[in-house]
């Protein structure tokens, strides 16, 4: 191309010369670009690398040290070769090693997806890769399209009804959310001071993880677990093992429909996040007509911060977007939202995690 041509392309606005690049000027210029892109695109590859290690047990069998594909295969009663591909995609992304004599080991990371490891992530990981879970994530273009949740299109009702239908899928979940709560959401206890409070209704408290740790480390507070019945049913077997079973009111029910009273705290973990606008409104509506005036209102949730500043959050809340419909906000979007409910912001507290502690009170 002349160097006329060049000055009249670029002078018109004409994206052909652009278009005429040769692949060497593409590789000069743009090397950490495209790869970058491309480790996004093919990020899934990744997550079904970690999620397929995880489902058959292998980081379980890993625990005592290093062992070869083939004696592997043997144990999961798997194609040794197949299996090889895999662990040695997984040494890849650094959660195994593979050793020069062909054994494969866990990594400080690969130990997280072991089941009795202390903030295990395994069923997050089986979760999140399973094929119930991760199918809806190729309609996330209707949901932009339509702005709801694409879960209920792909498998015929929402989220929720889903799992509460499919006991093997609504255990993982269970699992996973119990992890989660073990992890990301026991960070955010700190950060409010509980001993102030007597009783803590726990609205959709799972399956009492945040609860039983409140306990744990305040002697004279009582709880109240709230949630769906068969969610409830798992919550009084952690709490009982852990020696609380007194110390708690075990409510079944639907939240939006009403929630107990009684409680000078209520707090909801991880689950406005859940659900739009006017469904959280509801929530907030039902909780502000439980407590008295003098009650106080604790969200463990992720907040977006402002100003476009990059955050965990935004990735998480197209996870809402697609599956539940719901949404992750910025800090003015939860105040109009506690305001719109009853509420007046009293104070968002950030700490290591990316879980909040947004607190209000009663307008």
């Amino acid at each position: 191309m002349t160097e006329q041509a060049d000055s009249s392309a670029e002078s018109s606005g004409d994206s052909s010369a652009d278009e005429q690049l040769k692949p060497v000027d593409v590789i000069a210029h743009s090397v950490l670009p495209v790869a970058g892109l491309m480790q996004l695109i093919l990020g899934h590859w990744g997550t079904q690398v970690v999620g397929t290690l995880a489902t058959l047990g292998i980081p379980d069998s890993l625990a005592d040290g290093p062992r070869s594909a083939e004696d592997l295969a043997k144990q999961h009663e798997v194609d040794p070769r197949a299996l090889y591909r895999v662990l040695r995609a997984a040494a890849t992304l650094r959660v195994l090693d593979h050793a020069q004599d062909e054994t494969f080991a866990l990594t400080e990371a690969g130990h997280f997806l072991r089941t009795d490891y202390p903030f295990s992530m395994r069923y997050n990981a089986m979760l999140h890769s399973s094929r119930w879970h991760w199918d809806p994530w190729s309609l996330a273009p209707e949901a932009v399209r339509k702005g709801g949740e694409a879960f209920s299109d792909h498998h015929g009702q929402p989220y929720y009804a889903y799992i509460d239908k499919h006991p093997e899928e609504g255990g993982l979940f269970d699992r996973a959310m119990t992890a989660m709560a073990s992890q990301a959401q026991l960070l955010a206890v700190s950060l409010h001071d509980f001993g102030q409070h007597k009783v803590v209704v726990d609205v959709g408290g799972g399956a009492g993880v945040v609860l039983s740790n409140l306990l744990e480390t305040h002697a004279e507070l009582r709880g109240v677990l709230f949630d769906r019945e068969r969610v409830v049913a798992g919550a009084k077997e952690l709490l009982g093992e852990a020696g609380h079973t007194e110390r708690v009111d075990f409510v079944p029910g639907d939240m939006f429909e009403s929630v107990p009273e009684g409680g000078d705290c209520y707090l909801l973990s991880m689950v406005l996040n859940d659900y739009n606008d006017d469904k959280a409104r509801k929530l907030l509506e039902n909780c502000r007509a439980a407590m008295g005036e003098d009650g106080t209102l604790v969200l463990f949730d992720m907040v977006i911060p402002g100003n476009g500043t990059p955050s965990f959050a935004t990735l998480g809340d197209i996870e809402c977007l697609v599956v539940s419909g719901g949404e992750l906000r910025t800090e003015p979007e939860i105040k109009a939202l506690l305001e719109s409910a009853g509420f007046r912001l009293e104070a968002v507290h950030r700490g290591f995690s990316p879980v909040c502690a947004v607190v209000a009170k009663p307008e």
